[in-house]
């Protein structure tokens, strides 16, 4: 099931995201300079703090409600395992607190506590006897429940473990002898019974086990449905629907997160799928069962009968709870599952199906969509690189020859690649573009193989404008304005596909290619502009303000709402207005917390006429617009020009000239798409504030009615304005062709009523002044 939570207030400034900007910190602020906490009192406060990134979830704590909350951390070097205990009832506010070992840039959570504390009032935090499983730092991150904060007084004790952890025998097999062959379970299972490493492990120490260091021990109850047990799943040969029923059903499974608001997944059924090829192996119930249901697929190996299934908590490849559009059987409510895998060539995967919670049970039908053997097409060209070679050796690769084969957009071609060792082959295409177009390129092959299409020439720095993966074909489509694009494939894997594998290095590349109206990726600037106009003290890019950013239980269900970003030029009254140049950034947030670029996505650009003088509020009310284009935003963080098909004429202006940029939401609670949109700006000055507005789509979460003045001097926008000297002598020439003719009666009376190009003197509406303009200017431009 999902939750929707506000995340972050109306902008969130991310910058870890690229080179963090030099400035002073105050101690205790990030984890990378975290205070020594002691063994006693430790005291700071939070209310001059910053929110640090990547906010904790509730997980295994009710009322963290961490949100935008400034938090302290503190470190505490533990010499060796032991037990940890903190008591926060000292502290003068409602404290949230997350405890981590490992390093910052890879912290791993151990431990959390909200309102624990038995004494206080204020709901301060409390928890003893934590586990420590080996010697180092231990983090504790101080925060607030609803971003409070105030003044943080905790004591700490601990006490330390002296585990044997010398055994050669399995911690999740209870034997004679003390300490068990994971020696950083065993510390942490001894720092809470001591005697797992004085006498030996017994039941009790294996129960231990599985709660403090998460080992999973396969147990299923006899009875219920046929395949209530995953050692007896039901064999599924083919694409196929199945029945099933969980009624009496008991669970058997290992808990996994699986992008859901419990990490539980009940009352399970399971069934056996061989994969006959390598390819996407998709299991979906939407439509077909009446309770609210997830779905797993784990990965038994070739080899079934010898596996081990005290391994199902690592064998898991893909999960899902609550399909996109995946409703129940009432065709109203969602929380059937949808999941897909990329499978290989005889391995052998477990499904397993079952409930949200414990009353999630009843009867219906699963579909398996199995792939099926490759057939590659026929080919008119070749690649030109043998299997082995490496001509077009790619991007990261040291002291070779960069090379990429030119294709056209009607092409297929035959080629091969292969993977071995952990080196991958990657074939590199050009393709260039002559004028818009939707563009589908597909790769057959045998191998679970991926493809990508990016902007430019060969190793370009931007983002991808599409991805694929998985079955045969692979395929990705994008809309292209005139250009050159390169196209990259390789196998998914770095090995198991050396030259010689046969039909698993062959691949067919085809294009195609069809007239369409696209949005621009990036363009020169190539009207006149003899004067840049901008309110940044500097343009250098070094944080984000992604506006408000949502989650739905998960990092990799963050993702943005709709969004608009405004700059305000006033004192603009001659010239003409030709480029705008302005920063955006499109990430997505991955489960660790870390960020990828995003998928490609496209926003609007425009420029207005503020007619009223003051601060920007609605576009369509103070703000008229004079032109506007769509531009495809790629993957990562850039900074682009729009190039004024007919620059906007200043002459006599009175008005602020403002710059609208508007992103949509960027993927809902689907983490196949989640992602972050949003303005890149700095913290290195600015002569006015930019404006931004929240488009939310979600009643009374992140709406704004009106653009709102940012108020954080941390992320300022990037946007410049162009302006050249001269007018356009014949602004009634719609079209361009050096003549004021029929076309453009055609535009103006297509116009008619609107603001925009045909608004030729300016007041907000094409009307019968603009109508007397173009018959005055009738005939071959000056």
């Amino acid at each position: 099931m999902q939750n929707l939570n506000k995340l972050a207030l109306a902008t969130a400034t991310v910058a870890a995201l690229v080179a963090a900007h030099a400035q002073a910190q105050v101690a205790g602020d990030e984890c990378t300079n975290a205070l020594t906490a002691v063994v006693g009192v430790n005291t700071s406060s939070t209310v001059t703090m910053t929110p640090s990134p990547n906010a904790p979830l509730d997980e295994g704590c009710t009322y963290l409600d961490w949100g935008a909350s400034k938090d302290v951390w503190f470190k505490f070097n533990a010499a060796n395992p032991g037990l940890l205990d903190l008591d926060f009832c000292a502290s003068s506010y409602d404290t949230s607190v997350v405890l981590y070992t490992g390093a910052c840039g890879g912290l791993t959570r151990i431990a959390c506590d909200d309102d624990s504390c038995p004494t206080a009032t204020d709901y301060q935090s409390y928890k003893l006897g934590i586990p420590v499983p080996s010697a180092g730092p231990v983090y504790i991150r101080v925060g607030g429940w609803n971003a409070a904060s105030g003044a943080v007084s905790f004591s700490l004790g601990f006490t330390e473990s002296t585990a044997n952890c010398s055994s050669t025998e399995s911690c999740a097999v209870a034997h004679l002898d003390p300490g068990c062959s994971d020696v950083l379970c065993c510390g942490q299972v001894c720092a809470i019974n001591p005697l797992c490493c004085d006498l030996g492990w017994d039941a009790t120490c294996v129960n231990l086990t599985v709660e403090a260091c998460g080992y999973f021990i396969h147990n299923c109850v006899a009875g219920g449905p046929a395949n209530n047990c995953a050692t007896n799943a039901q064999v599924v040969s083919a694409s196929s629907t199945v029945s099933f029923d969980t009624t009496s059903a008991t669970t058997d499974g290992p808990d996994h997160a699986c992008n859901s608001g419990t990490n539980m997944i009940l009352n399970d059924v399971w069934f056996k799928v061989t994969a006959p090829a390598n390819g996407a192996l998709r299991v979906k119930n939407c439509g077909t069962t009446p309770f609210d249901s997830k779905i797993g697929i784990y990965d038994m190996g070739t080899s079934p009968a010898t596996y081990n299934y005290n391994t199902l908590i690592s064998s898991v490849v893909a999960c899902n709870d609550d399909g996109t559009n995946c409703l129940l059987t009432d065709g109203v409510t969602p929380y059937a599952s949808d999941v897909t895998a990329t499978v290989n060539q005889g391995h052998t995967y477990l499904v397993r199906l079952g409930g949200y919670g414990d009353l999630d049970v009843g009867a219906g039908t699963v579909t398996f969509d199995v792939p099926l053997p490759c057939s590659l097409p026929g080919s008119t060209s070749s690649e030109a690189e043998a299997c082995g070679t490496d001509s077009n050796g790619g991007c990261d690769v040291s002291g070779t020859t960069f090379y990429a084969q030119s294709i056209s957009t009607s092409a297929s071609v035959a080629g091969s690649f292969w993977a071995d060792a952990d080196v991958r082959d990657v074939d590199w295409y050009t393709l260039n573009v002559a004028a818009d177009s939707d563009v589908s390129v597909k790769l057959y092959s045998a191998s679970n193989a991926i493809l990508y299409l990016f902007p430019g020439d060969p190793c370009s720095p931007s983002g991808a404008l599409a991805t694929g993966s998985g079955s045969c074909p692979v395929a990705s489509a994008a809309c292209l304005s005139p250009g050159v694009y390169s196209i990259a494939v390789a196998t998914a894997g770095f090995s198991g596909t050396p030259c010689g594998s046969g039909g698993l290095n062959n691949y067919v590349l085809t294009t195609t290619a069809t007239p369409a109206v696209c949005p621009f990726i990036d363009e020169e600037c190539t009207n006149a502009v003899d004067t840049v106009v901008s309110q940044n003290a500097d343009l250098a890019m070094t944080n984000y303000g992604f506006n408000c950013m949502l989650w739905c239980g998960s990092n990799a269900t963050t993702f943005t709402v709709g969004a608009q970003f405004a700059r305000s030029f006033p004192g603009l009254n001659s010239g003409a207005a030709g480029c705008v140049s302005f920063a955006y950034a499109n990430m997505n947030v991955l489960d660790d917390g870390t960020y990828a670029n995003g998928d490609a996505r496209t926003g609007t650009i425009g420029i207005y006429r503020d007619i009223d003088g003051g601060a920007p509020t609605n576009v369509g009310a103070d703000l008229v617009l004079l032109d506007s284009q769509e531009v495809l935003l790629v993957g990562g963080f850039a900074t682009v020009t729009w190039n004024i098909d007919t620059p906007v004429d200043l002459t006599g202006n009175v008005d602020p000239i403002v710059v609208v940029f508007e992103v949509p939401e960027n993927g809902g609670c689907d983490v196949a798409s989640n992602g972050v949109l949003g303005a890149i700006g700095n913290n290195l000055g600015a002569t006015a504030p930019f404006y931004e507005r929240s488009l939310s789509t979600y009643p009374g979460l992140c709406i704004e009615p009106a653009l709102i003045a940012n108020a954080d001097p941390a992320s300022q926008w990037i946007c410049t304005l162009g302006v050249g000297s001269a007018s356009n002598p014949c602004p009634a020439d719609f079209d361009g062709n050096s003549t004021v003719d029929a076309a453009d009666l055609a535009a103006l009376l297509n116009g008619w009523g609107s603001s925009g190009a045909t608004d030729l003197d300016g007041n907000g509406v094409t009307d019968a002044a603009d109508l007397a303009a173009v018959l005055n200017a009738w005939g071959a431009c000056p």
